[in-house]
C-alpha cells in the first residue's frame, strides 16, 4: 500500500476546537468555568476548563491564533501544577482528556479544509427562475394599474414595456417568486450604489442594474448549471474576454467591481451591435450570435416580435420580460407589498499582501471574521490570498493599520497553512490523486502543471483536498511523515522497549500531527523529550519509540 509523504499543517492554524465538544474540558462554558471551585485541584481544572472555553470561542470565530494560544495556556496550567499533570488522579485523568481533545480537534480542522480548499458556490437564480411560465393567465388589472402609476412617478432610463409578459412577471415577483425577490432587493443593497456608479461612468442605462437581480440575486458565489459565474454570470470564455482573470487561486468573475465594470462594458458593446437594449439583455443572455442568426431567419426586427416566434428558447423570451419588471417593482416596492430593508453598502480598505496567506489569519488580524473577509473578497476561490504574487485583500473599514502591522510581526510559516507531498519514486499525479482522496488534474492545476507531467522525485506539490472529503477522525494508521527525500522513514534504532526513533522536525509540523502519525500520543512526546509546551521548531530533533515497524 502506497504511503502519503509530507503533510503540512502551518501553525497558522492552529488546532480548530470545533470537534472537540465531546471531550469532558470541552463541555464546560466560560460562565461555568468562572466559578470558584473549593479545593485546589478543582480550581486547577476549572481553569483550564476556562481556557480551552476561550479557545473555542476563539476559534469559532476563525481566530486561530489566539485559539492556540488558549489551548496552549490550558496545558501549561496542567504541567506547571505542583507535582506536575499526574500529582493527582483527578487532575492526571483531566490533562489526558484534555491532550486528547486538543489533538483531535487538529483533524477536524481537515474537516473544514485547508487554506487552499476552494469555496463552495451558489445555486444560480437564473437557473430557479427563468424557465417558469410568464404568461400562463391574463394578468389582473390591478397590477397594469400599479405598474402605469409607478412608471409615471419614477424616473427610468430605459423604455419599460407594460405588456402581459411583463405583467406576468410582476405577478411572480409578488406570488411564487415573493421571499425570492424581497431577499435579492435587500441584498442588493451592498452593491447596487456602485454598480450605478460603474453604469454612468461607462454610459449605460442604470436601470440595467437589475440585470443582476434576475442573474444571480446579487449572490457573488452563484453558479449556474451551464458553468455561467458571479453576480453578472459571465460565462468562462466572455469573462476572458472581457479581462476577468481565472485561475486556480482566483476567479473575478465573482469580484463585484470588477465583473461589474466588464458586465458594463459587454452591455454596451451588444448595444452597439443591436442598437436595441432589449435585443442587447436578449443576447447576454443567449449570445450574440444566437439572437443575430434568430433575427435574420425570422424576419423581424425587435426583440417582442422575435418572441412570437421560435426562434428563441422560453429563458430568453422570459429574461427581458424579467428585468423590465424587476425595474418597476425594484423602484417602488412598498407599491407592491414589500418591506425591503436594504443591507449597507460594502465598505471596505485595500491591504497589499505578498504570497499566500490564509484568510483566516487576515480575518484575526483584522479583528474580524471570516465570513467577513470572504463576503469582501468573493473573488479568492481559496482561503487564501494567491501564492507567489502580491495581492490586495479587503479588510473592514478601518482595520488596515491594524492588520498590517500585525501580518508584519507573523513568520511566513504562521501566514497561511497547506498540505504537501514530496514526491517519491515512481509516483505520478494519478497515484496521488487516488492517495489524496482528489483528482490529478486537481494537483496539476493547483502546481501549474501539465495534465501529463511527468513529476521528478522530490519535487514538493501542493495537495488540494476539498473540505466535504477530509477526515474527520484520525487518518490511517499506515500514514508516516516523509524525510526530505520523499521516504517515509525517518531514522531508528531497535532496543527493548521498542524501536527508538530520531525525528527531525520540519516547517509546519505539529507534535498533535507527529503524535497520530506514529502512533502515539502527544503525552508521551513530550514526555520521552521532555517538553513543557505544544510547540516544536523547524530543525528539533525528537525521540520517539514504536513497537511496531512500518
Amino acid at each position: 500500500m502506497s504511503r502519503p509523504g509530507k503533510w503540512v499543517l502551518f501553525v497558522a492554524i492552529g488546532t480548530l476546537a470545533s470537534g472537540c465538544a465531546g471531550s469532558g474540558p470541552l463541555r464546560t462554558s466560560a460562565r461555568d468555568a468562572a466559578r470558584t471551585p473549593e479545593d485546589p485541584v478543582s480550581r486547577l481544572i476549572a481553569s483550564a476548563d476556562a481556557r480551552l472555553a476561550g479557545g473555542v470561542e476563539q476559534s469559532r470565530a476563525g481566530h486561530l491564533t489566539r485559539a492556540r494560544e488558549e489551548f496552549d495556556r490550558a496545558l501549561d496550567l496542567y504541567l506547571n501544577a505542583p507535582g506536575g499533570a499526574y500529582a493527582n488522579p483527578r487532575l492526571g485523568e483531566a490533562y489526558k482528556r484534555t491532550l486528547e481533545a486538543i489533538q483531535l480537534s487538529e483533524f477536524e480542522t481537515l474537516a473544514a479544509g485547508d487554506g487552499f480548499s476552494e469555496t463552495l458556490p451558489e445555486p444560480a437564480a437564473i437557473d430557479d427562475v427563468a424557465d417558469l411560465p410568464v404568461a400562463a393567465g391574463s394578468p389582473i388589472e390591478e397590477a397594469r394599474r400599479i405598474a402605469e402609476e409607478t412608471l409615471r412617478t419614477e424616473t427610468n432610463d430605459i423604455k419599460i414595456e407594460l405588456n402581459d409578459e411583463v405583467l406576468s412577471c410582476i405577478d411572480l415577483y409578488q406570488g411564487p417568486l415573493r421571499d425570492w425577490f424581497s431577499e435579492a432587493l435587500s441584498r442588493g443593497g451592498r452593491y447596487l450604489p456602485r454598480i450605478r456608479e460603474v453604469f454612468h461612468s461607462e454610459g449605460i442605462p442604470q436601470d440595467l442594474a437589475y440585470v443582476a437581480l434576475v442573474e444571480s440575486a446579487f449572490k457573488t458565489a452563484a453558479l449556474s448549471r451551464t458553468k455561467a459565474k458571479g453576480v453578472w454570470q459571465f460565462m468562462p470564455q466572455t469573462g476572458k474576454r472581457f479581462g476577468l482573470k481565472q485561475d486556480w487561486w482566483v476567479d473575478e468573475r465573482s469580484s463585484p467591481e470588477k465583473a461589474t465594470r466588464a458586465a458594463a462594458q459587454y452591455l454596451h458593446w451588444l448595444y452597439d451591435v443591436f442598437q436595441d437594449w432589449n435585443l442587447a439583455l436578449a443576447a447576454y443572455n443567449a449570445g450574440e450570435g444566437r439572437v443575430a442568426n434568430s433575427l435574420d431567419r425570422q424576419g423581424v426586427e425587435d426583440f417582442w416580435s422575435l418572441t412570437r416566434t421560435r426562434g428563441l428558447a422560453r429563458e430568453t423570451k422570459n429574461y427581458v420580460p424579467m428585468i423590465h419588471a424587476a425595474i418597476v417593482v425594484a423602484k417602488a416596492p412598498a407599491k407592491y407589498g414589500f418591506e425591503v430593508n436594504p443591507e449597507p453598502l460594502l465598505t471596505f480598505d485595500s491591504l497589499p499582501v505578498r504570497d499566500a496567506v490564509d484568510l483566516r489569519v487576515v480575518a484575526e488580524c483584522a479583528g474580524s471574521s471570516v465570513d467577513r473577509i470572504q463576503l469582501l473578497n468573493p473573488e479568492l476561490r481559496r482561503l487564501a490570498t494567491p501564492a507567489g504574487r502580491s495581492w490586495m485583500v479587503k479588510v473592514p473599514t478601518g482595520s488596515s493599520a491594524a492588520a498590517t502591522e500585525c501580518l508584519a510581526n507573523l513568520p511566513p510559516s504562521k501566514r497561511v497553512t497547506f498540505r504537501t507531498h514530496v514526491v517519491g519514486r515512481g509516483q505520478t499525479l494519478a497515484s496521488l490523486g487516488k492517495l489524496y482522496g482528489t483528482s490529478a488534474a486537481a494537483i496539476a492545476e493547483a502546481n501549474g502543471l501539465g495534465a501529463g507531467k511527468r513529476l521528478a522525485k522530490g519535487a514538493e506539490l501542493i495537495i488540494p483536498i476539498d473540505p466535504r472529503s477530509a477526515p474527520r477522525r484520525r487518518p490511517n494508521t499506515e500514514t508516516r511523515i516523509a524525510d526530505s527525500q520523499g521516504s517515509p522513514h525517518p531514522l531508528r534504532e531497535t532496543g527493548a522497549a521498542g524501536q527508538r526513533i530520531t525525528y527531525k522536525v520540519r516547517r509546519g509540523d505539529t507534535l498533535a500531527a507527529i503524535a497520530n502519525k506514529y502512533r502515539t500520543t502527544v503525552e508521551k512526546l513530550r514526555s520521552w523529550n521532555r517538553l513543557h509546551g505544544t510547540r516544536v521548531a523547524a530543525g528539533e530533533t525528537l525521540t520517539l519509540y514504536t513497537r511496531r515497524a512500518d
